[in-house]
């Protein structure tokens, strides 16, 4: 009788005093807004290369000045490093939702193309095929680069579990919003964003 009572009792403790530092470390494996963007890479859907989140956030441009010319010294145009805002779109081909705001994602890309501003795909398909990959884009008129990465990382880094999913990094690779599920203002939400980052 007393043995029972004591696994009843210290059973329990005993397992949540094992378990207690995998459940807080794979708290911490949650993205969460404020905290330093994970890195991802991945081939370019169309064309060739690699599209890295390292590479999205900065560019090499001309400076300008308050009234968006062009400075110059000796003759030449300034060179400066252009911090952008990323806006990363997880997005599937069997996810019916992601189908419906391809045309709000290209609406939004094209406003803001000349912009500090990279807006981008990253496909977790598994096992995508380029080749299918790039007659689906063709389709579905996507106007938007398409990152194919490794699947489970980016899916891990960026708690994509579910779609659609939009990760809005700010100049600073810092996350700044994140949006879940579909979202029929999303045009509206997505701009109210990133006009104030641009700021």
């Amino acid at each position: 009788m007393r043995l029972k009572t004591i696994t009843r009792i210290f059973l329990p403790l005993l397992l949540l005093t094992i378990l207690t530092p995998f459940l807080f470390a794979a708290n911490n494996d949650h993205l969460l807004i404020g905290q330093e963007a994970p890195i991802i890479t991945g081939k370019k859907a169309v064309g060739k290369g690699l599209l890295s989140l390292t590479k999205l956030m900065s560019d090499l441009g001309y400076k300008k000045d308050k009234n968006g010319k062009f400075v110059e010294k000796n003759g030449k145009y300034v060179f400066e490093m252009v911090r952008n805002v990323v806006v990363l779109n997880f997005f599937s081909t069997t996810c019916i939702p992601c189908m419906q705001e391809i045309p709000t994602y290209n609406r939004l890309a094209e406003k803001y193309k000349d912009q500090p501003v990279n807006m981008i795909y990253v496909n977790i398909d598994p096992d995508s095929d380029p080749l299918d990959m790039q007659l689906f884009i063709a389709r579905k008129q996507i106007k938007v680069p398409m990152m194919l990465p490794n699947q489970k990382d980016a899916i891990k880094k960026y708690d994509a579990y579910r779609l659609p999913r939009m990760v809005i990094i700010n100049k600073d690779r810092k996350i700044e919003h994140i949006i879940n599920g579909f979202n029929e203002n999303l045009e509206t939400e997505i701009s109210t964003i990133v006009d104030r980052l641009l700021q």
